[in-house]
């Protein structure tokens, strides 16, 4: 029982609400990026590390009731494996639909490469996964992302993907983001 109330406690002191409205002032910054989580058996970008002992997948489900992964995934400009790294995303999500396919989502996006190398976002929310197009908001960042506010659109490119140019069996997730900074 102390496993849920500390994640559930970590996530809640993790969030940075802030409810005023970007003014006039406010620059907006797009970016769209591809997340790459990885299955292999080797070397996974994602990880089980808390599950209930009763839990059970539903019959359309993908992941069990009450399962928490961590996960440390690469981010690129393109949906090649192969394409550049701009950045890494690391967080955790939790299934807390019984339905298999609802995660509660807490993701910090740190970017790597070009004019905001260093710096980072964080988005957390319900993500329904088996919606085609999924959004997830902005909640805050660091270094030149402090004080962001915004939205993420996720969009599935594949799941277990496995083919020429994405030669690890994993999920590709196209991200568009759309951030209001100050």
């Amino acid at each position: 029982m102390r496993i849920p109330f500390l994640l559930l406690t970590i996530l809640l002191l993790s969030l940075q609400c802030n409810a005023s409205a970007v003014d006039g002032n406010g620059k907006v910054q797009n970016l769209l990026f591809y997340l790459h989580n990885t299955h292999s058996v080797s070397d996974p970008s994602s990880v089980l590390v808390a599950q209930n002992t009763n839990a059970t997948a539903h019959a359309r489900g993908l992941v069990p009731f009450s399962s928490v992964y961590v996960f440390d995934d690469v981010l690129t400009e393109g949906t090649a494996s192969t394409s550049k790294v701009v950045g890494n995303a690391q967080g955790f999500y939790i299934e807390t639909g019984k339905d298999g396919y609802t995660i509660l989502e807490t993701i910090d996006c740190e970017l790597t490469d070009g004019p905001f190398k260093g710096s980072s976002f964080l988005m957390s929310s319900r993500n329904q996964f088996s919606n085609p197009t999924r959004e997830l908001p902005v909640v805050g960042g660091r270094g030149a992302f402090r004080m962001a506010q915004g939205y993420g659109l996720l969009r599935t490119v594949c799941v277990d993907c496995l083919d020429a140019v994405n030669p690890s069996k994993g999920d590709i997730i196209e991200y568009n983001v759309t951030l209001y900074l100050r």
